[in-house]
């Protein structure tokens, strides 16, 4: 329940919804009843813990359902949420501070999202949604340092993760351009083959077009590859 009520914070849960979540649709016999027991027991625990103002103003009974008030940054995954943004709008013009910015937002992660939780379809959902983003943030941050020429530094973990996830061809990718932008040509292109094959021999595809677009760019040396130096600075005058 409070899984469920976090997920969805400052938004109704209706009674409906719990009937799913926790104990999916089936025909619970005084189901009312044992929502409001449950319901009860969370109030407890929110006044045992955070005191009965806490209690009162956060968890609000409402004719449809129940609501639980928290601020974003209350909650590590809509901290975590607002921080990728964040980075996402430094990203093309600061991306040592796009870096930061992702590293701290995944630094908020201490293990699975919702584990030990075994609820129904709103968490799951979550789970799988939360799991995507952690990703997406860890790849974003690999294209960061690439994008400030450090991409010597994350070659190593880019192979670790291009080894746990093999069908995410951006893992892939980037780690193709952080090896040529290193002076290894070659071990690109073996990358490229080594996924290329994997994907041919598994599920009988070729890769998109976007992974066999940089292999000829990495082959050819094109130099829309290479690291594009940042502007001079203006000095300040007066």
């Amino acid at each position: 329940m409070l899984a469920t009520l976090l997920i969805n914070s400052g938004k109704v849960v209706t009674k409906e919804q719990f009937f799913e979540e926790l104990w999916e649709g089936r025909g619970l016999v005084k189901a009312n009843n044992a929502l409001q027991a449950l319901v009860t027991r969370l109030r407890k625990l929110l006044r045992t813990t955070f005191g009965d103002e806490f209690a009162a103003q956060r968890l609000v009974t409402l004719p449809t359902g129940y609501v639980l008030h928290a601020e974003p940054d209350e909650i590590d995954a809509k901290l975590f949420e607002r921080l990728v943004a964040v980075a996402h709008n430094e990203l093309a013009t600061d991306p040592l501070r796009a870096r930061d910015l992702l590293g701290e937002a995944l630094d908020l992660w201490d293990g699975p999202v919702l584990e030990g939780v075994s609820g129904g379809p709103m968490c799951h959902s979550s789970v799988l949604h939360y799991e995507e983003s952690r990703l997406a943030a860890i790849e974003d941050r690999f294209q960061a340092c690439i994008v400030a020429g450090i991409q010597g530094g994350v070659i190593s973990e880019l192979k670790k993760m291009a080894m746990l996830y093999p069908w995410r061809e951006r893992l892939a990718e980037m780690l193709m351009v952080a090896l040529y932008r290193s002076g290894r040509q070659a071990d690109a292109l073996r990358e490229y083959n080594v996924v290329r094959r994997r994907l041919v021999d598994e599920l009988g595809m070729e890769p998109s077009a976007m992974l066999q677009d940089r292999m000829q760019a990495i082959l050819n040396q094109d130099p829309s590859l290479d690291l594009v130096p940042e502007p001079p600075r203006r000095r300040a005058t007066g």
